[in-house]
């Protein structure tokens, strides 16, 4: 990053910073979590580079800046096509060493499926946190698990800073797959243009609709002589959405069990019973119908942990109730946005807003 960049960096910042005293004083917010935070992400921002800079300094493989460029071709598809707004995302790189970059740690009880939230200025409440650094995430890990929680801690290679702050591409995503990276940049870049405070579960529901959607149709685009590309992502989205299936199910399942008359005592000896017949289900019906079967092997050994299955709804709830609202505007991303915006502003239930837009539709 240039001087001038870093001067811009560090000014934000001391600008930004009776903003966040007053605001995160107001919604009781940790300090000794904030701080460190915030100096890693201002740490990150001043060694990110421009990426023509990064492309242009010799030191990438041609696969990285083969996707640096397929990042940039995405942010514009993404502005032009699709109406989100890119402003100051992923216009930089920053190389981690080959490091993981971000952890997120998320925390459930283990009798139900009651989050453990923490409340942020200009962002609302979050069932998550996102570290830095390893040892502080897993410190955090181990106090939560103390408390009686079920703890899920796992690596975090994009995030979005809501337009409030520029978002590097970290290099841990160039590792992805082309379909996986663009679905990525467009999952990232709808959270920079439509946000609802306090509603993490629309938030990313919404933007996993976006991200696997756009990149399907970025995808066949940008290879219009290359069908077969665009069939394996199809596949691919084809056996997340079997795994996702089943997965929600088992949620099902479990909250039925939870909100039983059984003891707390009672529930957390007894889920055991019903995470073990999911998996196994998993893999005697749903993984022999899959394309690719040995990439979900994993699930065999899926962990016995609320905080997980919370993190897999979060991602993926009533995913088609975004693509009917997508169909009933022709396909048109500059038609439907002001609809999802219009949601997300509402005072009622985003996913009510939607039913009743689609009802008013077929009148």
């Amino acid at each position: 990053m240039g001087e001038r960049a870093r001067c811009a960096v560090r000014s934000w910042f001391i600008a930004a910073l009776p903003l966040l005293s007053l605001s995160a004083a107001g919604c009781g917010v940790d300090w000794g979590y904030l701080l460190p935070a915030a100096v890693g992400q201002i740490d990150l921002l001043l060694h990110a580079e421009p990426i023509s800079a990064a492309i242009e300094g010799g030191g990438l493989s041609d696969e990285q800046v083969a996707k640096l460029e397929l990042v940039q071709e995405t942010r514009t598809y993404a502005r032009d096509v699709m109406g989100l707004k890119v402003q100051n995302v992923y216009t930089t790189f920053y190389d981690s060493g080959g490091q993981p970059v971000v952890y997120n740690v998320s925390a459930s009880r283990k009798d139900a499926f009651v989050p453990k939230v923490w409340r942020f200025p200009f962002v609302g409440t979050v069932p998550y946190l996102g570290y830095f650094d390893l040892v502080a995430a897993k410190t955090k890990a181990d106090l939560l698990r103390a408390q009686g929680y079920d703890v899920f801690v796992y690596e975090v290679d994009a995030y979005s800073g809501l337009g409030f702050l520029p978002n590097p591409v970290l290099s841990p995503m160039l590792e992805r797959s082309e379909i996986s990276l663009a679905e990525t940049v467009f999952h990232e870049l709808l959270h920079s243009t439509v946000w609802r405070l306090n509603d993490t579960t629309f938030n990313e529901s919404l933007a996993t609709f976006y991200g696997r959607t756009g990149a399907m149709e970025f995808l066949a685009f940008r290879y219009p002589e290359e069908p077969d590309r665009v069939e394996e992502a199809r596949r691919s989205f084809e056996d997340m959405d079997r795994y996702n299936g089943f997965a929600l199910e088992l949620f099902n399942e479990l909250d039925a069990f939870y909100s039983s008359d059984l003891s707390s005592a009672e529930k957390i000896e007894g889920r055991e019973a019903i995470f073990q017949a999911g998996r196994d289900r998993f893999v005697a019906e749903i993984q022999p119908l899959l394309n690719e079967p040995s990439r979900y092997d994993w699930v065999a050994d899926m962990p016995t942990n609320n905080a997980f299955m919370l993190g897999i709804r979060r991602y993926n709830l009533d995913l088609a109730v975004f693509q009917e609202v997508f169909e009933r505007t022709g396909g048109d991303w500059l038609v439907c946005l002001p609809v999802f915006q219009a949601a997300a502003a509402s005072s009622a239930d985003p996913y009510d807003y939607l039913q009743e837009w689609l009802e008013a539709q077929s009148e």
